[in-house]
This record gives structure tokens, C-alpha cells and sequence, in this order.
């Protein structure tokens, strides 16, 4: 009987202890994280897309992509890549012989991005893009590019560049969204005779369109 009273007694001393115990052990489980509670979801896209920008005081037109390992439907770590498809002419490049040159612009580099709201039918987001690229005069504007030939390419230089931006994002099926956005190119390092870093800087409207898993 005093066995029986013993252990009672025990388990009633000890029963808010353990209550208490479990109670701390579930705050614990559902503390915040950076990337919620629970288990983590793993997606991907890639995009092409189209910049209409201002290069060298012009209206000029860049085509490129990106794509990116997308984390909780919230980050989105990857990277961008863009080069300048209009014509671009530096006049009177070599006087007295009024030579023509073609400026020629890429650049491409990280790209990371926060995701805010994926589920929803409209949502933002907000990105940066950091990294290298390079820039040159050539001998003419055409497809047939040869880097290779010394007398097509007068000059070149490579240039470090920033380019923060925002998007509206409009989901038209699970797999596949729209993206319309503007950024502002911030490029330095360039080392061109007729072109400096503000030049090649300014900002953007983008168009894109995503294909993946979000």
C-alpha cells in the first residue's frame, strides 16, 4: 500500500514537470526560420528575356536569359546573362579618316532574388544581378563575328556591373509566369576611348517569361 501511495505521489510531483517540459520542446519546434518551419521545397526556371535599355545616350535593345534554383517558393539563387543586339555606331572613331566603329556590349553574372507571395495570381519580386562583363568597338555590325581577327575588333574591355531590379510577376499556369520589370544597370571599370562607365549605366525595362517548378 505505502509502494502504491509512493509512486502516486510521485507521478503528481513529476506529471506538470513533464507537461511543462513538452510545452517548451513544441515552442522550440515552431521557433521562426529564415526559410519557415517545416520541411524545405526545392523548384527551378529559366527565362528568356528582353531589355530595352539605354546604352551610349541610344535606345537600345539587349536579349538574354536567367535561371535559378528556387528555395521555399521565397529565394531564388542563379544566375543572368544579356548582350546588346542593336546597332551602335561610333562615328568618327579614327579621324581624319572618319573610320566607323560598332560598339558591342554582354555582360552576365549572378542573379538572386526574393520572392514575395509566389502563390498568388499577381506577385513582386526583388532581384540583383552581380557581375562581369565586356564591352568593344568593331570593324562592322553583322553575325559573321570574328573575335579572333585583331583587324575586326579596334578595341575591347572588360567592366564590373550591378544591376538591381523589381518585377511584377503574373502566374498564367503552374508552369509558366510573365515577368515585367525595371532595373538600373551600374557598370564600372570600362576603358574605351569614346565610351566611359556612365555610358554603358542606365536603366531598364524587362520583359521575361518563366518556365519551371515555383
Amino acid at each position: 500500500m505505502k509502494r502504491i501511495v509512493i509512486i502516486l505521489i510521485v507521478l503528481v510531483l513529476f506529471y506538470p514537470l513533464t507537461t511543462e517540459a513538452a510545452l517548451l520542446w513544441q515552442d522550440t519546434d515552431e521557433s521562426e526560420t529564415l526559410f519557415g518551419n517545416g520541411e524545405i521545397t526545392h523548384g527551378g526556371y529559366g527565362a528568356p528575356e528582353l531589355k530595352l535599355t539605354q546604352i551610349q545616350g541610344e535606345l537600345g535593345l539587349m536579349v538574354g536569359g536567367r535561371g535559378g534554383w528556387i528555395i521555399n517558393s521565397t529565394i531564388s539563387l542563379g544566375g543572368g546573362g544579356y548582350g546588346l543586339v542593336t546597332s551602335h555606331q561610333i562615328a568618327g572613331y579614327k579621324p581624319p579618316f572618319d573610320t566607323t566603329a560598332y560598339l558591342r556590349v554582354g555582360y552576365g553574372g549572378l542573379f538572386v532574388e526574393y520572392i514575395n507571395n509566389s502563390n498568388k495570381l499577381i506577385h513582386f519580386t526583388v532581384n540583383t544581378l552581380i557581375g562581369a562583363g565586356g564591352a568593344s568597338y568593331t570593324k562592322e555590325f553583322h553575325d559573321g563575328m570574328n573575335w579572333d581577327n585583331n583587324n575586326w575588333i579596334y578595341e575591347s574591355t572588360p567592366f564590373f556591373v550591378v544591376e538591381p531590379g523589381a518585377t511584377i510577376d503574373l502566374n498564367v499556369a503552374k508552369f509558366f509566369r510573365i515577368s515585367l520589370g525595371a532595373s538600373y544597370r551600374f557598370v564600372s571599370g570600362v576603358d574605351l576611348s569614346r565610351t566611359t562607365n556612365k555610358d554603358l549605366s542606365g536603366p531598364s525595362a524587362n520583359l521575361a517569361f518563366k518556365f519551371g517548378k515555383f
